[in-house]
């Protein structure tokens, strides 16, 4: 069953995913996560595109590896679905915003963040894989000049852990 929200339900504009390398990360994500639900590899082969046109073919071939083995991780410890938007989108959803600030938390040494967000991905299950493949997949962007900017804790949980909205009668 595909997880992923086909189109931006907001209106506004938000300037974070300008950014060349958060733009990288959330939609190289966003395409890797529709290429498993999906089974369609031009996801992949769109992710491909992303990242060679940023960095190269050659560089892309070690980016491209790093960030599968990252997502598929995320794939084989997490106990539901992992909701993405689609790939171009102006906007970052909750499992987005875990995504990108788990590997900014790599690249920023943060460790309360890196653990906050791999809490809330892989929940209570053994995380050393995860950990291992945001690390790696860290690494090789920043090794490529792509360094994504800090983001607090406590601003990934408020976006995170923000009530969703219900209707009371």
């Amino acid at each position: 069953m595909v997880q992923a929200m086909n189109a931006c339900p907001f209106a506004g504009y938000c300037g974070y995913l300008d950014r060349p390398a958060e733009q990288l990360v959330v939609n190289g994500f966003r395409l890797w996560v529709a290429g498993y639900q999906t089974g369609e590899i031009e996801h992949w082969s769109e992710a491909w595109n992303l990242f060679a046109q940023r960095v190269g073919d050659s560089r892309a071939r070690t980016s491209v590896t790093q960030l599968a083995y990252w997502v598929r991780s995320i794939f084989l410890w997490r106990s539901d679905p992992i909701r993405c938007f689609a790939s171009g989108c102006p906007h970052i959803c909750r499992d987005e915003c875990l995504a990108v600030s788990m590997i900014s938390a790599c690249q920023n040494q943060d460790s309360t963040c890196l653990e906050f967000c791999l809490g809330r991905f892989c929940g209570f299950a053994d995380r050393s894989e995860p950990l291992e493949a945001a690390l790696s997949f860290a690494s090789v962007l920043d090794s490529q000049g792509q360094r994504l900017m800090p983001v607090p804790c406590e601003v990934v949980r408020g976006l995170v852990e923000t009530p969703l909205p219900r209707t009371y009668h």
